[in-house]
Formats: C-alpha cells, sequence, structure tokens
C-alpha cells in the first residue's frame, strides 16, 4: 500500500493526495536537520529541489485518502488468501528511539482495518533496526536495517516481542498454509531473534 498518501507524506513534505499538491513543511528544519547530520547533502538536495515551501496564501490541506482506504478494505474483505499480509514502507508501529516510530495516521486509518479484516501480519522499512511487535492479534515486522545502522529501542514499547539494532540486517520469512516462520539476519549472517505465527 502506498502509506506515503495515507500519512500526508512525511517528516518532511506535506502531501494532500487529494489534489496532488505537495510542500516543504519546514525549510528551516530541512536546514538544521541537514547541519546536525541527521540527514545527507542527497537528501537535503532532493528536498529542495523537488518541493517548495508551504505558503500562507496557498496552504496544502492534506485529505484522507478515501480511494486508497476502499481499495484496502474491498481487498481484504474478499481475500481467501491463506495469509492476509499487508506491505507498506511507513510503520504502525514502531520501537525505535530517535526516529520516525509510530505513524499516528496509519495507527487511527489503517490498524482499525487491519484487526477488522484478521490480517495476520504487516511488513514496513522506513525505521532502521529490525523488530516485531504483536498488537490485537496483528504481527507488525519493521525491517529497515538493510539501509543504514540505528540503535536505539524502547524496550518497554507495548506488544514488542524481539528486535535487533545497531547493525545492519534482513528478515527471512517462510511459510506453509498453517505457519510462517521471520527469522532476523544480522550484518555477519549470523540468525537472531525467530517467530512462527501458527494457524
Amino acid at each position: 500500500i502506498d502509506t506515503w498518501r495515507l500519512n500526508g507524506g512525511d517528516t518532511f513534505v506535506k502531501f494532500d493526495p487529494k489534489t496532488n499538491r505537495s510542500a516543504l513543511r519546514n525549510v528551516t528544519d530541512v536546514l538544521l536537520k541537514h547541519e546536525q547530520g541527521i540527514i545527507t547533502n542527497g537528501t537535503v538536495g532532493q528536498l529542495l529541489k523537488y518541493f517548495a515551501p508551504e505558503e500562507d496564501h496557498n496552504r496544502v490541506n492534506v485529505s484522507q485518502d478515501s480511494d486508497q482506504l476502499q481499495f484496502i478494505k474491498s481487498v481484504l474483505s474478499k481475500s481467501t488468501a491463506d495469509w492476509k499480509i499487508v506491505i507498506g514502507h511507513f510503520p504502525v508501529h514502531s520501537a525505535t528511539k530517535h526516529e520516525h516510530g509510530d505513524t499516528k495516521s496509519l495507527i487511527s486509518q489503517l490498524q482499525p482495518l487491519l484487526e477488522k479484516y484478521k490480517v495476520n501480519a504487516y511488513f514496513n522499512g522506513h525505521d532502521h533496526i529490525l523488530q516485531h511487535i504483536k498488537i490485537n492479534g496483528v504481527n507488525y515486522f519493521g525491517s529497515g536495517a538493510g539501509a543504514r545502522e540505528h540503535s536505539g529501542v524502547n524496550t518497554g514499547y507495548s506488544g514488542l516481542k524481539g528486535y535487533q539494532d545497531g547493525e545492519y540486517g534482513f528478515m527471512v520469512h517462510s511459510g506453509d498454509k498453517t505457519s510462517l516462520k521471520t527469522t532476523f539476519v544480522g550484518q555477519s549472517g549470523k540468525e537472531g531473534y525467530t517467530y512462527t505465527i501458527q494457524k
């Protein structure tokens, strides 16, 4: 699914799915985060090149992505698949510290659909750790450690089952009609946390 549209953009860019208009949320914040080394030269260059600052007389008002939400409802309600798996870039839930973390718009708009239609797992990237969170029967697997190392996890996060931080890594998934296994793999190739969803 397109979580950028559902979220109305990201940390730096505001986006309205109804009008397809976008704007930088705060140019000063972009420049400050670049100066602090939080975002790279390439990222700041792309942001300033492709997105204009929001103007007071021409604000971007973010609308709900009703078309996509209806599509998600339709597909999930009709699905007869052995496993219902949804994939998006942004996390619904995330236990990282000093990164994106929870996506409030996805918690309010998407999570109720995942629960209503009994989705088994939601896979995402964005935050640069490996993590597994289980809330109300839905397994949230975050795999963003292939792009960057990040240290910092809220180990008291509600529903956190397992995590790996401070190194590059990825997840391996395997399954059949009755079980779906996920294994965390670190940059050395060593397997770590593993979890199996059983039907």
